[in-house]
């Protein structure tokens, strides 16, 4: 196959054809390593690579294949792993001039997985500082950049892992969200993911969120077969991690075996607070249509306590993140950019009133969420109001005011996290600008099942959301 048909597949194509051996993972790695040589410069998806390890890896796999020991479907797929994440003996800076040289001796529990998978690690993806943020304009790496348009942000603080799937520079990547920093990069480059259920999913071995009460690990890839492939692989019970719940995980590709006929899809409009883009506005409702001529229910649902979203998450993200760097910094200097110190000196500020006040305000928000899933089965909203904004851009307008970014998207995604649901990011379609718009399934605890058959309706209604592809994939 031709290097650019090879950079086109699926992780589920490309795992059929190592395990077919139509192709070697000693190849698909060569050819991946290629593409990010030449189009790294322009995206800056990658901010470490590990040719030599990745190569080693891949020809370990295409020895187990030969002698038929396949591990299962991402076995020889190269994959990215987000820069959060550590990586045994391969540099783990979390996107900070701080860690700039950091190597860890041990791995993450999601690396663990994937590695147990079979799959082979080729870099590590760039992330806003310290996963801190929504564009991935990191301060000291420099700004990464949506193949769609390379003036636009990809989305963060996952944009990295977004922006390699998007450019077709590897075959699945992991990312994590902690206020939608899975489901921003998604919506804003035209990929999927699943941002799962507070204790699916190890966190260990993520920057100083390891007990974090809001921050999952996921996947972002260029399928929702992929994803949920993807999830399968990571899910499970850890007892290094605080969070981690003691269930067997069902298999997430029956997801794709029924519609959404029959289901109760909820919608609400206490959720879009503020000014919304007509183009992401018209993809939301378009989306509800074809949801409804599948045969779903639409039913409107409340969120009353909406307004405490936004200040929730930034005092009990700022808090958290404030506390686990002073524990992971040492005896290191404190740099953080311009963009992380406000978040950082927040949480430094914070109170033990102001932290205990939050927590209360986020039990309202998670009862919210209760109430709404017994109505419906799952709920569908807009991922972000607007398309991904230009790169240094703090502000955006719509209906000629201006807004900070950061505000204006937040309490669309961190009620979410905050009662620690899952949910998917899919395509909605392009701007009049040709930029993606998105919008997220949420769905019950541990119901992932339920929002991956609703997501695979959404992109299966129309035949341009089955799979976007950006100006940069082969």
């Amino acid at each position: 196959m031709a290097t650019s048909d090879i950079c086109a597949l699926t992780a589920e194509e490309l795992g059929v054809r190592l395990r077919r051996r139509e192709l070697s993972p000693v190849e698909a790695t060569r050819t991946t390593l290629d593409r990010i040589a030449a189009l790294n410069p322009r995206v800056n998806a990658f901010t470490t690579l590990c040719a030599d390890e990745a190569l080693a890896a891949a020809r370990r796999a295409e020895q187990e294949i030969h002698r038929g020991q396949y591990r299962g479907p991402l076995h020889g797929v190269p994959v990215g792993v987000k820069d959060l994440y550590d990586t045994q003996g391969i540099r783990t800076a979390y996107g900070s001039a701080m860690f700039r040289t950091h190597v860890p001796a041990r791995d993450a529990a999601t690396v663990t997985r994937l590695k147990g998978a079979g799959a082979v690690i080729v870099g590590k993806t760039a992330t806003h500082e310290l996963g801190l943020g929504l564009t991935t304009n990191n301060h000291f790496f420099g700004p990464t950049r949506n193949p769609w348009n390379l003036d636009h942000v990809p989305g963060g603080s996952s944009g990295g892992s977004a922006a390699a799937i998007a450019a077709d520079m590897c075959f699945a990547t992991i990312g994590s969200d902690g206020g939608g920093s899975i489901r921003f990069p998604a919506a804003w480059c035209g990929t999927v993911g699943i941002k799962p259920t507070l204790g699916l999913v190890s966190n260990r071995g993520e920057f100083g969120m390891p007990g974090s009460s809001f921050a999952v690990p996921g996947p972002i890839s260029k399928t929702l077969r992929d994803a949920a492939i993807m999830l399968q692989v990571l899910a499970g019970f850890d007892p290094e991690y605080p969070w981690s719940v003691d269930r067997v995980p069902p298999r997430y590709l029956s997801s794709f075996e029924e519609d959404a006929a029959g289901m109760r899809v909820g919608f609400s409009n206490d959720v879009i607070v503020g000014p919304i883009d007509p183009d992401v506005r018209s993809g939301y409702d378009a989306v509800l249509t074809s949801l409804a001529a599948a045969g779903a229910t639409l039913v409107e649902v409340q969120f009353p306590h909406q307004e405490l979203v936004i200040p929730t998450l930034f005092t009990t993200m700022g808090g958290e993140a404030s506390a686990l760097l002073r524990r992971e910094q040492g005896q290191r200097e404190l740099e953080v950019g311009p963009e992380t110190r406000p978040l950082i000196e927040l949480g430094m500020s914070l109170t033990l009133d102001d932290y205990t006040h939050a927590q209360a305000n986020r039990e309202l928000i998670r009862r919210d969420y209760r109430v709404a899933l017994q109505r419906a089965d799952v709920i569908v909203l807009p991922t972000a109001p607007v398309p991904a904004p230009r790169i240094g851009v703090d502000t955006v307008t719509v209906d000629g005011e201006v807004h900070m970014i950061a505000q204006l998207c937040a309490g669309y995604t961190a009620g979410v996290n905050l009662a620690g649901l899952p949910a998917v990011p899919v395509p909605a379609g392009l701007s009049r600008d040709g930029l993606p718009i998105g919008v997220q399934v949420v769905a019950a605890a541990f119901a992932e099942v339920s929002a991956l058959r609703v997501a695979h309706t959404i992109i299966e209604s129309a035949l341009e959301l089955r799979r976007l592809r950006s100006p940069l994939a082969a």
